[in-house]
């Protein structure tokens, strides 16, 4: 027993001893450094630079690499394969000077002699968007508006007070488009004041907007006042045992549930469909929300509504059921964030299902009382639709 000991302990000193004198090391080491970079230039780009050079005549070279040192202290590389003659240089946050250390370094990771070149960012894409806010007063709260035309990676935060009076991040909006607009809602109509501020992917960040705003008066529609009303043209909402009164009873259910919302049916018809009901009050409306059947059968497949529309009438429809005095409120498109083919979901798919779809309407638009929804195309290609909720915000206080 003590020889099999002994035998083991002498077995686990040699692993040790092997392991204690292993080094990574490039699979190439010839000892031999890169010529450095020549001919360098630079221009200024929004938060960085473009540096064009040219590369040494080395056989075995690998990439060319810049890096610069943070005003917090924290050391950036940026490289480019041997395959092109620019490197660019991202994600400062200022427009002021830093001292960039340039090296070609080849495939056993020998480094070149280093050069040194002093660059100035143009205005950061944070700067640039944090310059181009734009900020109304508007239902429940305010719309923000603002450029990114550099495209960059941004995040906007919206802080304003919570219920202790300590300024929290309410909103928080991502996006790359070269332009955007979005909506804080869910406030009174008393002064608020919000701040705004802006954030790329290097954790630079604007100066913060502050301002005092109004939101406009809005509030959630009493649905217990919607009623069903029928007129010539219309669609039955009561395939598979579903109802329209359904939509506007609260609950927001799966197929399963019973009492699941509307059903047009399940033929094969490319004309598009469209159902009325009354909201029972006369609104300037701001914003929606729509869910669909919540459930893998129904997010963004069967007959969901894929592109449809909501239209509105203020007085009275016509008894003939045509469109006279009908207004087209907006457009929507049901749209699948992963973009995978129907029937296959990724969770980000099931969250923006249980979010529902939901938008706002543009505060040029007339007051309505009564309201259409018209299915152009469902998930299945066809006219019909099914789901099972649908609400509305705006201003009941307009003369009726």
């Amino acid at each position: 027993m003590k020889l099999h000991k002994l035998i083991l302990c002498g077995m686990l000193l040699t692993l040790w001893s092997g392991c204690i004198k292993s080094t990574v090391e490039p699979i190439e080491n010839d000892g031999s450094a890169p010529g450095p970079l020549t001919d360098v230039t630079w221009k200024a780009i929004p938060g960085g630079a473009e540096i064009s050079y040219e590369l040494p005549k080395d056989n075995d070279l690998l990439y060319a690499r810049a890096s610069f040192t943070t005003k917090s202290g924290i050391r950036r590389e940026f490289k480019a394969s041997i395959y092109t003659n620019t490197l660019r240089i991202e994600g400062i946050g200022d427009t002021d000077t830093y001292n960039v250390l340039l090296e070609a370094v080849d495939r056993s990771e020998n480094h070149s002699a280093p050069v040194y070149i002093d660059i100035t960012p143009d205005t950061p894409p944070v700067v640039q968007a944090f310059e181009s806010l734009d900020v109304t007063e508007d239902f429940g709260g305010i719309t923000v508006s603002f450029t990114n035309e550099t495209k960059a990676d941004l995040v906007l935060e919206v802080l304003t007070a919570n219920e202790e009076n300590v300024m929290t991040v309410v909103e928080t909006f991502y996006t790359a488009l070269p332009a955007a607009t979005f909506s804080v809602r869910g406030y009174e109509d008393v002064p608020r004041e919000f701040r705004i501020r802006v954030r790329d992917k290097y954790d630079n960040y604007s100066e913060t907007f502050v301002g005092t705003y109004t939101p406009v008066y809005e509030k959630l529609l009493d649905k217990s006042l919607f009623r069903e009303l029928i007129l010539p043209g219309d669609a039955d909402c009561n395939a598979w045992s579903c109802k329209m009164e359904y939509i506007w009873d609260g609950r927001i259910v799966a197929d399963s549930d019973g009492r699941t919302g509307c059903h047009t049916g399940s033929d094969g018809s490319r004309v598009p469909k469209y159902f009325t009901f009354d909201m029972g009050v006369k609104a300037k409306l701001s914003r929606f929300q729509l869910w669909q059947l919540q459930d893998d059968k129904h997010w963004y497949n069967d007959v969901s509504p894929r592109n449809y529309q909501i239209w509105g009438c203020a007085g009275t429809p016509p008894a003939d059921g045509s469109w006279d005095d009908w207004v087209l409120l907006a457009e929507v498109e049901n749209v699948k964030p992963s973009g995978y083919p129907v029937g296959v979901l990724s969770e980000d798919d099931r969250i923006a299902g249980r979010n529902g779809d939901s938008g706002n309407f543009s505060s040029d638009l007339p007051a309505v009382r009564y309201i259409r929804i018209r299915c152009l195309k469902n998930w299945s290609g066809n006219t019909n639709m099914t789901f099972t909720e649908i609400s509305f915000w705006g201003d009941d206080k307009v003369q009726q």
